[in-house]
């Protein structure tokens, strides 16, 4: 393939899907690059705020134990589809801040740092869980439901 057509077929990608997708498609980030929920309050209160109201908050809290232990758990977490634990403490429990905005140590540490962080995550990101293969599933359209996410 020509770098003239590569460079094009990469535009074209970019622009239908975000380059912050394409980022997590090309390079999952890994579980030390989450800051995880509680960094993000010190800077973004009242949008953590109103986030911890949410069932996105509560998500893994909602599953059965023995719901818990099958591949339903993936949903309910932020980045691993397992389980990470400090203690007794599930670190991604829930679908956090960077389940949707992406993964943000590097924010956090420096927050003019914004590399591979999006502000309004892409509908095929929430259509991932939200979807027919939810035992629960009771529709969902992304436009009207992006708006949702944090009520002020």
């Amino acid at each position: 393939m020509s770098t003239r057509i590569l460079g094009a077929t990469m535009i074209l990608i970019l622009a239908a899907c975000g380059a912050t997708a394409l980022a997590r498609t090309a390079q999952a980030p890994q579980p030390a690059d989450y800051a995880w929920a509680e960094s993000c309050r010190k800077c973004h209160g009242s949008v953590y705020d109103a986030w911890a109201k949410t069932k996105h908050a509560a998500a893994l809290s909602r599953l059965s134990a023995a719901e818990q232990a099958t591949d339903c758990v993936g949903c309910h977490l932020t980045g691993p589809k397992t389980p990470l634990l400090d203690g007794m403490k599930v670190l991604n429990g829930g679908v956090q801040c960077e389940a949707c905005h992406g993964a943000a140590k590097a924010h956090v540490a420096e927050p003019s740092v914004k590399a591979g962080l999006t502000k309004i995550p892409a509908s095929e990101l929430c259509e991932a869980c939200h979807s027919d293969k939810s035992p629960r599933f009771k529709g969902f359209i992304y436009g009207p439901m992006v708006g949702l996410s944090h009520k002020r």
